[in-house]
């Protein structure tokens, strides 16, 4: 058996790059510091929910929305997290503690995804086909991802998934992968208010 734990993230503008700033700049000052401090709260309790499972850190695979397949995961992680990212720097906290940092996504989506995203934001119109082409590739991410974990998530193993609340990654992972959500899933995503 193979088992996943699983926390739906909500990213800060740290994590998003150059989108990052792009987002910022939608909200206003008192919007920006309200986020801010909801995505520093989120990230103490995903941290406090993790050393509370009392897991072995050594072998545990960490995947992570956004976080391509390049060779180069350690060095991205360093950076993110010294940019400040509360979700970064528990990778790096875990990673120093055993755990093995997995690029998680294909470049090349992450790409198409940011150079979609930026097209929009710095719209004037706002296009359906737009919003359409970004589910799509969101849909395409989720099954790399699934692909990803089924292929590198070896039997008696375990990881932890770190994903935007946007993604639907649950149907997509094999069946003989048991899946662990210690927060539970979002009311929002259940259809819920």
């Amino acid at each position: 058996m193979r088992a996943l734990i699983y926390f739906p993230i909500i990213h800060s503008p740290k994590d998003l790059g150059s989108l990052g700033k792009a987002a910022t700049d939608l909200r206003s000052d008192a919007q920006e510091n309200k986020y801010l401090d909801a995505v520093k709260q989120f990230w103490e309790v995903v941290a406090k929910t993790i050393d509370g499972l009392e897991l072995d850190y050594n072998g545990l695979k960490l995947y992570q929305d956004g976080l391509p397949v390049c060779g180069k995961e350690q060095e991205i992680v360093a950076e993110v997290a010294k940019s400040g990212s509360e979700n970064y720097r528990l990778l790096q906290t875990l990673n120093q503690k055993g755990a093995v940092i997995m690029g998680t996504e294909s470049p090349e989506l992450l790409v198409k995804e940011r150079d979609l995203m930026m097209r929009m934001l710095n719209s004037t119109e706002f296009v359906k086909t737009s919003l359409e082409n970004a589910q799509t590739l969101l849909n395409q991410r989720d099954e790399y991802i699934a692909q990803r974990i089924a292929q590198t998530l070896q039997d008696n193993e375990m990881g932890i998934l770190f994903l935007g609340l946007m993604h639907d990654i649950e149907a997509r992972l094999p069946e003989d992968i048991f899946l662990i959500e210690p927060l539970g899933k979002p009311s929002v995503l259940k259809g819920g208010s």
